[in-house]
């Protein structure tokens, strides 16, 4: 019987979260093909990848420091902090529909526990809160702009 109630809570519960997702403002809006804002945080994103995985951090940082998409050129590596809310966008399914190509691969990010490093986020169990991280030695970028996060 009590099993019944906790998964009728888990039930309504995700119901709830999903639902207010639902009602609120849609985060993304894709501004051009190559390019998604964040309506919360104000970050513009690389809609796709690099074209190739870099090996060194310095070369993943010289490829978001050059590139020029929709005539800017300030462009950086995101933070796990930022990489972690643009997931949780996806898994509240906030996204208005709106699909980054190749989201699940490796990315260079500042900030990690082992400082810049590719790494593969998930987020196994919303209702823990599990989130795993999967650390490589190469990556893809996905490039960022607007203030970091301990910059406001």
């Amino acid at each position: 019987m009590q099993k019944n109630r906790f998964c009728l809570v888990v039930v309504l519960l995700a119901a709830l979260t999903a639902s207010l997702a639902l009602a609120g403002e849609a985060r993304l809006v894709q501004l051009d093909s190559s390019m998604i804002k964040d309506t919360k945080t104000g970050l513009i994103w690389q809609l796709d990848k690099s074209p190739q995985p870099f090996n060194t951090k310095e070369k993943a940082a010289q490829y978001a420091g050059t590139l020029d998409l929709g005539g800017y050129h300030d462009w950086r590596l995101p933070t796990l902090e930022e990489r972690w809310d643009l997931l949780r966008v996806f898994v509240l399914k906030n996204n208005s529909g709106i699909e980054f190509p190749k989201f699940d691969n490796k990315y260079w990010t500042l900030e990690t526990h082992k400082g810049t490093q590719p790494i593969k986020l998930d987020i196994s169990c919303m209702c823990r809160g599990d989130q795993e991280i999967e650390y490589k030695n190469v990556g893809y970028v996905r490039a960022v702009r607007g203030s970091a996060p301990n910059a406001q």
